[in-house]
Parts: C-alpha cells; sequence; structure tokens
C-alpha cells in the first residue's frame, strides 16, 4: 500500500513540475513576443524619422537649386520676375521636388505598414505558442490525472456491476 502512494505522489508531483514548465514556457513565449514587437516598433520609429530627414534632405535641395538659378539670374542680369525661361526651371524643380517628396513619403508609409504588420504577427505567434504551451500543461495534468488511476486500487467495498435482486414487488401479495 505504501509504495503504491509513492508512486502515485512521484506521478502526480512530475506531472506538476512538468506543467508548471509548461506554464512557464507560455509566460515566456508570451513575453518574447511583446519584446519582438516593442523592437518592431523601435524600428518603426527609426524609419518615421528617416522620413522626415528624406522629406528634410529633398526640400532643402529644391531651396539650394533655386537659390542657385535666382542667384545665376542676378549675376547675369536676368530678371528673376519676368523671366519665362527661369520661371520654368524652377517650376519643373517643384514638379520634380513634389513627385520625389510623394515617392519617399509612399516608400516610408510602405514600410511603416510593413514593421506594424511584422509587430502583430509576432504578437499572434506569441499567444499561439502560448496557448499551445498552456494546453500542453491542460494535457499532462489529465494524462497524469489518468494514470493516477490505473495505480489506485479498486475498492471492493462497491462492486463494479449493480447488482440485481430480481422483482420483490410481487412477494408482498
Amino acid at each position: 500500500r505504501g509504495s503504491i502512494l509513492i508512486q502515485l505522489a512521484l506521478a502526480l508531483g512530475s506531472a506538476f513540475v512538468q506543467a508548471q514548465s509548461y506554464n512557464n514556457a507560455a509566460k515566456a513565449a508570451k513575453q518574447e513576443g511583446a519584446l519582438a514587437a516593442r523592437r518592431i516598433g523601435e524600428q518603426a520609429k527609426f524609419e518615421q524619422l528617416k522620413a522626415l530627414q528624406d522629406h528634410n534632405a529633398i526640400m532643402a535641395n529644391f531651396k539650394s537649386y533655386e537659390a542657385t538659378n535666382i542667384a545665376l539670374a542676378g549675376v547675369t542680369g536676368r530678371d528673376e520676375g519676368s523671366d519665362r525661361s527661369l520661371k520654368a526651371l524652377i517650376k519643373k524643380a517643384e514638379e520634380n521636388t513634389r513627385t520625389a517628396d510623394n515617392r519617399s513619403r509612399l516608400q516610408s508609409m510602405a514600410e511603416l505598414s510593413k514593421f506594424s504588420q511584422e509587430a502583430q504577427m509576432a504578437v499572434l505567434r506569441a499567444n499561439n505558442k502560448s496557448k499551445a504551451y498552456r494546453l500542453q500543461a491542460f494535457g499532462t495534468m489529465l494524462n497524469a490525472g489518468y494514470n493516477a488511476s490505473k495505480v489506485l486500487p479498486t475498492s471492493t467495498a462497491m462492486p463494479s456491476q449493480p447488482v440485481f435482486y430480481g422483482n420483490t414487488f410481487d412477494r408482498a401479495f
């Protein structure tokens, strides 16, 4: 009898430790997913900063180009207000700048969208992994209960099959 109790205690203890390790793994998976999402969020912030820097560089190039043309017009004695070729150059530069800025903005938006999706996928993967570990823990406990039921002795006080004593109603008459 004592050896059965020891076997039962060891089996249940082992199952509990294993289930606890699965629960710890589930917590770690969630933490890992949150960390990955934060890291990706930081990359998105750097992308936003890069987009702002790109925009500033594009605008600075345009202002430099415009200032150079105005300076050339002044040196050559051309009137910047009425010179059609100078106006056409500056207008074309404005269009090119707008196009370059829009392309840069769209590229940045695509990168930010990609980072957002990656962060969501990291959290989703972590949640799924965590659920899988928790289910394994639950399965371990169920398995331990089943194994314990096989180890425990069956009691002879309760019959395994119900006993039928026949119909006693007819004896009353």
